[in-house]
This record gives structure tokens, sequence and C-alpha cells, in this order.
């Protein structure tokens, strides 16, 4: 092989390094996909969420977290009690819804007026500290239960989320003095925006003498 031919190899193969070195390292590539759905991301659920559980709308969800039951009927209406006892205004008129009542002997009188009248002619501090209805006195009708109360001769409860309690009391009289009728209905309804009842009307066969 001559030298002129030598040396014409030799560049050619330098510029063949070089292109390549340009470019980098080549490997197999392919134009085309298998077509497959694209799925959506997935998450984990929330820790205690079950996924069975159907979506609702807002108020659906508030009523649904709502924890009431007959333990907190039963509850309002001995702190109801408690408060009568002391005298308490403060702790009292709260219980109450606004438009709350007292029904007796077929008059319907406001439920904060009525018991200030009582507070100012009776002396209910003289119960103070006794139980005047225990918890297993109380009696809890609800709306499925209709039928029960119209045979105990009770309110019956006009709505799904109402609650009636009933208390007889097993003290009453403060000497010759009569304090309470022998039996009070509490009619109960959720407390707007808030995960409570209020006390919306009392039947009570009593008269301030």
């Amino acid at each position: 092989m001559s030298s002129a031919v030598a040396r014409g190899l030799l560049a050619t193969s330098v510029l063949l390094a070089c292109s390549s070195a340009g470019r980098g390292p080549e490997f197999p590539t392919t134009a085309s996909f298998a077509e497959t759905p694209r799925r959506p991301p997935s998450f984990a659920a929330e820790p205690g969420a079950d996924a069975s559980e159907p979506v609702t709308d807002g108020e659906s969800i508030q009523n649904a977290v709502v924890p009431l039951d007959s333990e907190a009927a039963r509850d309002l209406v001995s702190r109801f009690f408690m408060a009568v006892l002391l005298e308490s205004g403060k702790d009292l008129f709260p219980l109450f819804s606004a438009q709350a009542s007292v029904l007796s002997e077929g008059s319907r009188q406001p439920a904060q007026a009525l018991w200030r009248a009582r507070f100012a002619q009776l002396d209910y501090t003289t119960l103070s500290g006794k139980v005047v209805a225990t918890p297993t006195a109380l009696r809890t009708y609800t709306y499925q239960s209709a039928k029960r109360a119209k045979r105990d001769g009770v309110p019956v409860p006009a709505a799904r989320d109402e609650v009636v309690i009933v208390a007889s009391p097993g003290l009453s009289w403060a000497g010759k003095t009569r304090l309470f009728g022998d039996r009070l209905a509490f009619r109960l309804r959720p407390r707007a925006g808030e995960p409570a009842y209020e006390i919306a009307e009392i039947a009570e066969d009593f008269r301030l003498p």
C-alpha cells in the first residue's frame, strides 16, 4: 500500500470517529407504541374512610356526623332539672329553643317567662342536691316509636329528628308546696348548626298557686 493511500484511509477514519463522538452512542429505537387505554392516577384511601359510603351533599354529611342519640337527650333533661333546682336562669334558658313553650291544661306559654314566674313564687332550692328524676325513670320516644307514645298517652314526635323524653318526678313536693307536675314531657329537637338537642316544648299539668 502506498503512503498516499494510507494517509487517505487514516484521514477518513479520523473523520468518522469525530462524527460518531458528536452524536453520542446509538441505541435501538421504535417509532410506535402499543395502544393501551390511559388510566387515571390512583390514590390510597384516607385513614378511616369507607369506600362503600355514598357521596352525599353538605347537609346530609352534617346530619350524618352529628352524634345525636337517646343518651344525649336524657342528658339534656337531667341538666334541665339541675338548673331548675339551682334556680339558675343562666344554666336553664340556654337549654330552650328560641320559641320554646310550656303546654299546661290546654294553655301554652313561653318557657322562659313561665319559669321566671315559677322561680319568683316557688323555692326550688329546697330540693337542691336531691334527685328529682333518676335516669332510669326517663322514658324515650322517637319518631319510630310513635305508636308506643300514643299507647302511653304521651306527646308523639312530630318529625324524624325529634325525641320526646318523659319524666315522672319521684320528688315533686317541698313540704306542702307542689313544685312539679306528675309528669313532664320534653319535646327535643336538634339545635341548628350544633351537635346537640334543645328543648322545644314541655308538656306538664301544673298550675302556680
